[in-house]
């Protein structure tokens, strides 16, 4: 036990100086990927809002025809926003984009970041904690802050929906200019687009959910059949 409790503290440690360093408390959030109509809600609001900048190269957008129930032809017209040349990218290719690497570093001083693998490294609750944290600080260069990751080098591409928020001393924040949607519509928002980033970055946990409701009924139909024998082959053992 002892030995166990070592091997934990570490770990217990990393994970306190790793959330001490991410700004603060992060919020919770209801992830459901059984949730098809979130997943895509999530979709419509990346490809519309993030899909310029940021990437999604372990992914397939075939995969969002299997997995969303997106149509083929929704996906081609809606969601595949790149040529290879001359010709529009095919369904069975990476989720990329055409931005070039060198030209946006000049802008955002960093080229923003592939999210795939995102929701795994960072967790859910991270990326939602992100995009309810920006607020106006005319010191950046982006004229936004984020309270969870201070001098982040990107613009509040959401504030259209959210607003523009101010931040007191207290660590508070208020709006200043209102958004299109209220806070509770841009939070549902919010958890629609990180509930598709969970997806995306793990395609097979709608599978294995799927199979792991079978193999639960299994096992369950496999102990009342082993209690039946069990007093079968005891019935005249006293």
């Amino acid at each position: 036990m002892i030995r166990i409790c070592l091997y934990l503290l570490p770990l217990m440690l990393i994970a306190e100086l790793a959330h001490t360093a991410s700004g603060g408390e992060l919020k919770p959030v209801f992830i459901d990927l059984g949730n098809k109509a979130s997943l895509q809600r999530g979709a419509q609001i990346y490809f519309n809002n993030c899909a310029g900048c940021h990437t999604l190269q372990y992914h397939r957008y075939s995969k969002f025809v299997d997995d969303l129930g997106i149509s083929e032809e929704m996906v081609k017209s809606n969601l595949i926003l790149t040529t290879n040349k001359g010709e529009k990218t095919k369904l069975g290719s990476t989720v990329l984009n055409s931005i070039n690497p060198d030209s946006i570093k000049e802008v955002f001083g960093v080229v923003p970041p592939d999210l795939t693998l995102t929701a795994r490294s960072r967790g859910p609750e991270w990326i939602y904690t992100f995009l309810t944290s920006f607020y106006e600080d005319d010191t950046r260069p982006m004229g936004v802050n984020n309270i969870l990751y201070p001098n982040v080098n990107m613009p509040h591409v959401l504030w259209y929906k959210e607003g523009l928020k101010t931040l007191d001393g207290n660590n508070i924040l208020s709006v200043k200019i209102k958004g299109e949607l209220t806070q509770k519509q841009y939070e549902q928002e919010i958890t629609d687009l990180v509930n598709f980033l969970t997806y995306v970055s793990e395609p097979a946990q709608l599978e294995r959910y799927s199979i792991g409701l079978w193999v639960m009924i299994f096992l369950v139909f496999f102990v009342f059949i082993t209690y039946l024998l069990k007093i079968e082959y005891w019935r005249d053992v006293k």
